[in-house]
Formats: structure tokens, C-alpha cells, sequence
């Protein structure tokens, strides 16, 4: 997606969150994230391409120092007013800039989260990393990508799931990935992969009603159970490939190994 039409779409961008299906998503990935994060408080955070600051917000929160990156302004703006708005201001630095080109010394993160799916980034995210610093990436699961391509282009669809066709690309133009190519990329650039969880659209497959998925107000037994379900999902290989994304957990060992 273009940086025009990220910013046309920041004001909206969190409103999806705010419906039952978005605030599943969202616990899940905090969840998982929260496995992850630095027993140091004195850890820096690099949220790149975080967008309004989902992750950074909750992470200022509990007391970390957290860079937010993102190459759109108008979603930066979002960001900004709910950093003000709940007092963590002070605790978060905020840089308009591609991923794909940090403006960062090399190892200055202890944590590095981009979930974002750009297979392109992976190089830079790792330099930026400390070593044996925590890193979590998002990537498009090339499996689903050819599931929602299939009945409009189902030749395509089929050539992605030959085992050639890595980093196929998906309608926004990322690559996907499957788990197994996932690790096989992450181990190139360096980074010991821990847990690679299958998120995003979990909830196109759990028989949930529409009007539960999109309403505001829900029942809290019936969220605590739904999220139940999908963590347990994330994490069974063999439904890895129903979901929109990958979420690689690894820890930054070293650079990228030579070709």
C-alpha cells in the first residue's frame, strides 16, 4: 500500500480494533509478545513500521523506552495524540522513515518488533538488533495468500504453492512465506529461531457470526473463550496455513551469513 493511502486511512486505522474480531487479534498478539519481552526496563524498543503505535503505547506503559518508526505521517499523527493523550510521550521517540533504510546504528535495539510482512526489511531489522537481542517479525503466510487468490486467479493460486514459488507476493505486493521457508530465511540473516505462530484471520475460520465479529460490546466469556481457541491455534503446525500471517520469535546471533 502507498504512503497516500496510509495516510488517508490513519484516522480510521484503529477503530477496527475496537470490534470483537480486531480485539481478539490484538490480545493474541500481546499475548505472545509479552513471552518475549526484556526483564529490563532499561531495554530499548524499536516498533518499526508500527503505524499509530498499537504496540508502543502498551509497551511505554509499562515503563520502556520505545522508538516508533513508520514512513507514514498521518498514521505518526495518530500515534502522537494517543502517546499525549495517555502520558507516555516522554517515553517514546518517533521517526518518519522506510524500514527497508533505518537511520540507526548497527546493535542499538534489545527488542525489534516489525509487523509489518516485509520480507525486504528482514536485513536491516537484523543489523539494527543487538546481539543476542529478541527480534519479532511478521510475514504474509504465502499459504493463505494463495487461498484468497484462488477463486479469482486460480492458476497463480496454484503456482504459489509449489515448493519453488518462495516470496510470492500478495495483493499489498509483500512476499509470503511459508513456516518452514520462514525459519530457512531467518537462520540466513542470523537470527536462532524460537516460535514461529500463525496469526491474523484466525477468526475467518472459528464459525463466529458476523454481527459478534464487527459489534463493540461484547460478552466477556465469550471473548475469554475465542482467545483461548486461537492461542491454541497459533500453535498447532497443522493448521499453520489458515492464517494472513507468520510471527517469527528469534534472537539475533550474528549477520547475515555470506552467499
Amino acid at each position: 500500500m502507498r504512503k497516500a493511502e496510509w495516510n488517508e486511512r490513519a484516522d480510521q486505522y484503529d477503530k477496527w480494533y475496537d470490534t470483537f474480531e480486531g480485539a481478539v487479534e490484538h490480545y493474541v498478539d500481546w499475548v505472545l509478545l509479552q513471552r518475549h519481552l526484556p526483564r529490563n526496563r532499561d531495554a530499548k524498543i524499536l516498533d518499526a513500521a508500527g503505524g499509530t503505535g498499537r504496540m508502543t503505547l502498551p509497551l511505554a506503559k509499562m515503563g520502556f523506552a520505545v522508538t516508533l518508526c513508520d514512513y507514514s505521517s498521518g498514521m505518526l499523527d495518530v500515534a502522537k495524540r494517543k502517546f499525549l493523550k495517555e502520558g507516555v510521550s516522554d517515553r517514546v521517540r518517533i521517526l518518519e522513515c522506510d524500514v527497508r533504510l533505518l537511520p540507526f546504528p548497527d546493535e542499538i535495539f534489545d527488542l525489534v518488533l516489525c509487523w509489518d510482512g516485509m520480507i525486504e526489511a528482514v536485513s536491516e531489522l537484523v543489523r539494527v538488533t543487538k546481539k543476542h537481542g529478541t527480534m519479532s517479525i511478521f510475514l504474509v503466510n504465502k499459504w493463505r495468500a494463495a487461498i484468497d487468490k484462488f477463486y479469482e486467479d486460480p492458476d497463480s493460486a496454484l503456482t504459489m504453492l509449489k515448493p519453488t514459488a518462495s516470496y510470492v507476493r500478495n495483493a499489498q505486493g509483500y512476499g509470503g512465506v511459508s513456516v518452514e521457508e520462514t525459519r530457512r530465511l531467518c537462520e540466513a540473516e542470523g537470527i536462532r529461531v524460537m516460535d514461529v505462530h500463525a496469526v491474523c484471520g484466525w477468526l475467518d475460520v472459528v464459525p463466529i457470526p458476523q454481527e459478534i465479529l464487527k459489534c463493540r460490546d461484547w460478552d466477556e466469556e465469550l471473548f475469554e473463550r475465542t482467545t483461548r481457541m486461537v492461542l491454541k491455534l497459533t500453535e498447532e503446525p497443522s493448521v499453520s496455513g489458515m492464517t494472513r500471517h507468520l510471527v517469527m520469535y528469534g534472537e539475533r546471533m550474528f549477520g547475515r551469513k555470506s552467499a
